[in-house]
């Protein structure tokens, strides 16, 4: 008895008898996001907790502040042991942004691999390196964005391995490309931090890494608090099977074009191949968690697609066959009977 009266309470709770919609439910389907605080300028060019929140927040960010514009951001990794080089690597990524959100974003390395992505009319294109493009709609009205993100993520990423033994120096106005900005000079402190604690096992060696260089410089803009300019180098030792390595890495960020939306260009034809429907896995998740977790399959203009019963086992109403799917089975005609 008491189980059965658990689970109706349980589906009272989690049903839409009471009408209120997922949506309207923040925090317990989604999670409720507050509003991030403005970036202190004054306070970023003298506090490296401040100014590492200017440098992770996510490149939208930047291109709200700034309109469009092309940003070009190079990196290079080098890891020696007893100062002989054991591996290196240098990559170089190209985000162009045009009118109303399009942009091409590029990014290539030494080791000759890559990926590029187009959005236009409401469209991605995807492709690896040396590739064919894949066109699809996006699969949810963030994907684009958190795509182009990705490609600048070179300069928080070498920002969080350096930081604890960041020292700032206020150099003040510098202007960039027409715009007021405040030049931060970035030196190695001789009372570093301790490394914060690391939740993924993978990363856990960074919790041991010692900082033994810094150096660099950031432009922040005057009135946004965005990177106008980063460029910064320094050297992380770090042990590992007992030995010790020394892994020298560096970042360069520019922007140029401010202003000056570029043409994204739609690629040929030719050169798109067919991109196989979403995995019926989703449209399943959907439908069976209706009334308990928002849908994953969006319109492209962010509204959600309302899950349909199955026409089959295992066939959802409102989906294509998918391109993998077997063709049907066509039984042997019996002997002098036509096909």
């Amino acid at each position: 008895m008491i189980r059965f009266a658990v689970l109706a309470l349980c589906s009272a709770a989690c049903g839409r008898a009471q009408g209120v919609a997922d949506q309207d439910l923040p925090g317990l389907v989604v999670e409720a996001r507050k509003a991030e605080a403005l970036i202190d300028v004054d306070r970023a060019a003298k506090d490296p907790a401040e100014l590492g929140r200017a440098l992770a927040r996510p490149y939208r960010v930047m291109l709200a502040a700034l309109g469009p514009h092309r940003l070009v951001v190079n990196s290079a990794t080098t890891v020696e042991e007893a100062g002989n080089p054991v591996s290196d690597l240098s990559d170089h990524a190209q985000i162009d942004s045009g009118d109303d959100g399009t942009y091409r974003a590029v990014y290539t390395n030494s080791a000759d691999y890559g990926r590029e992505t187009v959005f236009v009319d409401g469209k991605l294109f995807l492709r690896p390196r040396y590739q064919r493009w894949h066109a699809r709609g996006p699969e949810a009205p963030d994907e684009p964005a958190a795509l182009r993100d990705q490609y600048a993520d070179a300069v928080a990423a070498t920002w969080d391995l350096l930081a604890p033994a960041a020292e700032l120096t206020d150099r003040g106005p510098f202007d960039v490309a027409g715009r007021p900005g405040r030049k931060i000079s970035v030196a190695w402190s001789a009372e570093p931090n301790q490394p914060p604690a690391e939740p993924v096992t993978q990363r856990a060696w960074r919790e041991h890494r010692s900082v033994d260089a810094v150096s660099g410089d950031v432009v922040l803009d005057k009135d946004k608090g965005v990177p106008l300019v980063v460029r910064l180098s320094g050297t992380i030792g770090f042990t590992r099977d007992g030995r010790r390595f020394a892994m020298k890495i560096a970042v360069d960020s520019l922007i140029s074009g401010l202003g000056s939306p570029s043409v994204i260009a739609t690629p040929a034809d030719a050169d798109v191949v067919a991109t196989p429907e979403r995995m019926r896995e989703v449209d399943d998740r959907d439908y069976l968690l209706q009334g308990i977790a928002p849908p994953l399959r969006r319109n492209p203009d962010g509204t959600a697609i309302p899950p349909a019963p199955l026409a089959k086992p295992g066939k959802p109403a409102n989906t294509r066959p998918r391109t993998d799917d077997p063709p049907p089975h066509k039984a042997k005609p019996e002997d002098g009977a036509k096909p």
